[in-house]
């Protein structure tokens, strides 16, 4: 049930704030004013409150917050390939660094008993 919720509100959610419906519904709002229109300011406050604010700019500000939603998550993703690139990067660099530590430590190694050798032949 937890997925159909899941599915039925995205597509609800997709349809309810696209352009198309913005558009249906400010025709419909507007429609009304050929036949009867507010007499005072104050009916044409609430007719603009009431009708078109919330009737219109709901799915405008559901549109605006999906295209909000895509331009985050295409921020996110390449914040997330940036990173794991400098990752990968630091991971190479850290086998490298090792690498290079065990030759300077076998180049010690060899160093020091190619000085050994030489002390016992000085003492010799």
């Amino acid at each position: 049930m937890k997925n159909f919720n899941d599915w039925f509100g995205n597509k609800l959610s997709d349809g309810l704030s696209s352009m198309k419906i913005f558009y249906l519904i400010t025709f419909l709002v507007l429609l009304p004013l050929t036949v009867q229109r507010p007499h005072t300011l104050i009916e044409w406050i609430q007719y603009m409150s009431t009708a078109v604010l919330q009737a219109s700019a709901l799915p405008l500000l559901g549109y605006t917050t999906k295209k909000q939603g895509d331009i985050q998550g295409k921020i996110i993703q390449k914040t997330h390939d940036t990173v794991m690139k400098e990752l990968n990067f630091i991971k190479k660099q850290q086998i490298a660094d090792k690498e290079l530590k065990e030759s300077q430590h076998k180049i010690i190694s060899e160093l020091k008993e190619t000085i050994n050798e030489i002390h016992k032949n000085i003492v010799k």
